[in-house]
């Protein structure tokens, strides 16, 4: 009988132990072993959050929600939401805190997002509040946007297209013989020009054809040639201006000093003219009187004597 109390014992105590156990495992999983820091946060939409909400830093937890409270005012209601953060964990002064959902089945969060700011917050301070991101509420906005858009445009489009492909389809039904027997006698003409052009191109036309592309490649050959040669000419012609030029500015002084006596000259000649015209003249009247007398006399060729000499 005594070793059955003493069964009894142990098994109680070991039960006792075990429970124990499970609330200390439970305080720590839950964090509420743990010393913590409070802030608070306030939002005028709530939905989606709890006590026990996880708080994240960058993604990592740091805490949870511990209560929220909901203050009434003239301007409204708002929920002032108590956050358990881990202790000593530094929180700039511009960090704010946002609902946010990880991803659309995920539960929501609170994420608090890091300021630059080199003053950090104390415990009891309240952190500024960002608008939650609704995801819900953003797909239904756009389904609705794509219904709207489906109603509106695309399905009037689908509509006209179809008509169009409609109208498109009996017409072709319609023109299609019509294009084909217009396609055949084309091709029917097409045919008949080709033989004819085959006739046309005989022996002695492809000969006189090759002749006369063969004489048109000997002209632009001949015609290259030429050009070569006007090429060629056109550089010796350049080469004798330049020498020409260059030899005018070596003897620039001798060719002025030419100019210079030619000049002189011609005013001499000038000057002299009317003494030459004057000879000349009386040169003329002495042999015309000399002939008038030949022509009357010829004798005097024979029988004249010559004049005396003068002796100075």
């Amino acid at each position: 009988m005594k070793k059955d109390h003493i069964n009894y014992f142990a098994v109680g105590s070991f039960v006792l132990a075990m429970l124990a156990l499970l609330i200390a495992s439970l305080l720590y999983i839950s964090g509420q072993g743990d010393a913590t820091d409070t802030y608070y946060v306030s939002y005028t939409n709530i939905s989606g959050i709890h006590d026990g909400t996880t708080v994240t830093y960058g993604g990592y937890k740091i805490g949870k929600i511990e209560n929220v409270r909901p203050l009434r005012n003239e301007k409204g209601t708002r929920y002032r939401v108590t956050l358990a953060v881990h202790n000593g964990w530094t929180i700039p002064s511009d960090s704010t805190a946002q609902i946010t959902s990880p991803g659309i089945l995920a539960e929501k969060t609170i994420e608090i997002r890091e300021g630059k700011s080199t003053t950090l917050l104390s415990p009891g301070d309240e952190i500024r509040s960002l608008p939650a991101i609704d995801m819900m509420a953003a797909m239904n906005r756009l389904s609705g946007e794509f219904v709207d858009l489906a109603e509106g445009d695309i399905r009037p489009l689908i509509n006209r297209l179809s008509h169009y492909l409609d109208s498109i389809g009996g017409d072709l039904n319609h023109k299609i013989p019509h294009i084909t027997k217009n396609t055949l006698t084309l091709l029917a003409t097409l045919n008949e020009s080709a033989a004819n052009l085959n006739n046309l191109v005989d022996a002695d036309s492809r000969r006189h054809l090759h002749s006369l592309f063969k004489n048109t490649n000997e002209m632009s050959e001949s015609l290259a040639t030429l050009s070569q040669h006007l090429n060629d000419t056109g550089d010796r012609v350049d080469r004798l201006l330049g020498k020409s030029q260059q030899l005018l500015d070596d003897n620039s002084d001798d060719i002025r000093q030419a100019v210079v006596d030619m000049r002189e000259s011609l005013r001499t000649l000038s000057q002299s003219m009317n003494a030459i015209v004057h000879n000349m003249d009386a040169s003329a009247r002495n042999m015309n009187e000399l002939t008038r007398e030949l022509r009357r006399n010829p004798s005097l060729l024979i029988n004249s004597k010559p004049p005396p000499d003068t002796q100075e």
